[in-house]
Parts: C-alpha cells; structure tokens; sequence
C-alpha cells in the first residue's frame, strides 16, 4: 500500500500555500452571498447561509491553537465538532494541546469580516458583540486518544460539549435567518459514494488573498470501496480548512457528511488540474462514525467521556 503524505490543514501554520491541485478560484465569501438580496438567492444558496450560521470557531488558548468546528445537538445537548489534530500530532503520543485545557467555541465566526472599519456607533458594537461572543467548552472532548491523528484506527475528530446552548438562539435582524432559530447541522441520512459536496468554513489560503472571513465552494466528492470512514473531494483547500463543514443536499436541506482532514503535500506541486484518482485529492472525515460515537449509549456513565480522564 502506498502511503500519501499529507499535510492537516490547521491553524497555526507556516506560510500558507494552497491544496497542490486547486487555485482557489472558485471559493466565495459569506459575506458575498449575504449580501446578495433574498429574492435573488437559490435554494442551495439558503442552504447554505443555513450551514453558515451552525458553524463556528474553536480556540484552545493556552497552546495558541484554532480550527472551524461543526456544532450539532445530541439528545438537546450542543456539542462543537472538529479534529483531533486540533490536539495531537500525527503519531502516537504526540500531544500538543492537553484535552483538559480550557478551550472557547465562537458560534457566530463566520460573520466576522476582514474590514469593520464601515461600521460605527451603537449598531457596529451590537454587531461585534455578536461576531465575538464566546462559549466555554467542557474539557476533556469525546473522541479524544493520545494515539496520534495519523494512525489508521483513529477518526480524526472530537466533539467538545458546551457549557451553553447556542443552537436554540434567536438570530439577529442583521443575520441570516433573522428572527428564527439558528438550529444545529442534521446529520446526513447515508453515506453517498459520490457526488456533489459543499464545504463551508475558514480556508488559509482564502484569507492570505482576502482577509480573515469564512467561504465556502461547491465541488465533487468520492469514496472507496470498501468504506474506510474518508471522503475525498475537490474543493480548495489550504492549511487552515481543517473542520470545515463537508455537506450534502438531501431532501432540500444540506446535512453534515463529514469534516475537511487533510490536504496532499504542497510540496508535490500547485494549481495544477484535479488528479484523475480520487485518492489524490483532499480528505476529510465522514460523519457516521462521529454520529455513532455521540450516541448516549455509547457513553461512559455517569459523567460521559469526562469520566475517562479521572
């Protein structure tokens, strides 16, 4: 088996460069598409200015690490979902955030935008406010192992509890989807072997060329046969993308497939064309497996996954 080098598309990183066969030409900002009038919108646009709004940003400021989290509800609990290698490194034991570290979510990340300075008086600081709130996360996520996010075994991903629910907020007059809930991301019905996928969040990339905001870009996803619990797909995607929200439309709504992982090794070359193996393009993590793992029924009691590290 041949083995692919990949680089975690996370933040911090050394200088940005882009995933070795995309340019980025496609991605677009949110606040692009919000701009546009309601009218004008297509019913995958709303879908995804619906995503946008349950997609947020988690720091763990002790280790100066960030990464796009997915918020979803289990059973009318909030968890925020994003990679284990927001965490560890590659190899086992390679531990770089401690789980039990305080950690924040920012539900309202993908408003942020790259130039505020339009913005005054009592209307720009209720906007600020909001762009900036900040959740407190319980320590200690589940999913979390010390055996390295490369090993083969181990789904790169961790679901952080929140000390607050934000998916029954009421959305703002300026928001999209103002006066309703802001809700949490469905989880995808199946696993489709391939198709059209959304992928909506913070892009390295995107930012060094247009400033710190959330994008999102439609483009084709694959998986292998057997099933290994990845999603290999050709949206752009730089250091920094890790935890992206990977969507499919089913029944009209966009659900949550799975997560962004990784990027192939820039060093083998960029913006050339989309390599004809699906094995070479970018990679996440499917959904399925966090979803299972998120069931009560799976969790330790009485204190959850928080009771493993006692």
């Amino acid at each position: 088996m041949r083995l692919l080098s990949v680089v975690f598309a996370l933040l911090p990183a050394l200088p940005v460069q882009a995933a070795w066969f995309t340019d980025n030409g496609t991605r677009e900002a949110m606040s692009v598409l919000r701009a546009k009038p309601v009218a004008d919108l297509s019913p995958t646009e709303r879908e995804i200015l619906t995503a946008a709004n349950r997609i947020g940003w988690i720091a763990v400021p002790d280790c100066g690490w960030g990464s796009n989290a997915v918020l979803v509800t289990v059973e009318g609990q909030d968890y925020a979902v994003t990679s284990l290698h927001l965490l560890t490194g590659r190899g086992p034991g390679q531990v770089h955030c401690d789980p039990g570290l305080d950690a924040i979510f920012l539900p309202n990340a993908s408003y942020i935008l790259p130039d505020i300075s339009y913005q005054a008086g009592d209307e720009a600081v209720r906007r600020m406010e909001f762009e900036n709130r900040i959740v407190d996360l319980e320590p200690d996520p589940v999913n979390f192992t010390r055996s390295g996010a490369g090993m083969p075994w181990v789904g790169d991903w961790v679901a952080y509890r929140l000390t607050e629910t934000v998916s029954d907020d009421i959305m703002p007059d300026f928001a999209w989807g103002a006066g309703g809930l802001r809700g949490a991301m469905p989880w995808s019905a199946r696993q489709n072997p391939a198709g059209p996928v959304w992928v909506i969040g913070y892009d390295g990339r995107f930012e060094q060329e247009n400033g710190w905001e959330f994008s999102w870009q439609g483009c084709e996803q694959r998986k292998t046969r057997p099933d290994n619990g990845m999603i290999y797909f050709t949206c752009d995607a730089a250091p920094g993308a890790s935890s992206s929200l990977i969507a499919v439309m089913e029944d009209g709504r966009l659900t949550f497939q799975g997560i962004v992982t990784g990027i192939m090794d820039p060093a083998i070359g960029t913006d050339i064309p989309v390599p004809k193996s699906a094995l070479l393009w970018n990679i996440g993590t499917q959904s399925a497996g966090i979803q299972a793992k998120l069931d009560p029924r799976s969790l330790p009691e009485p204190d959850g996954w928080r009771g493993l590290w006692r």
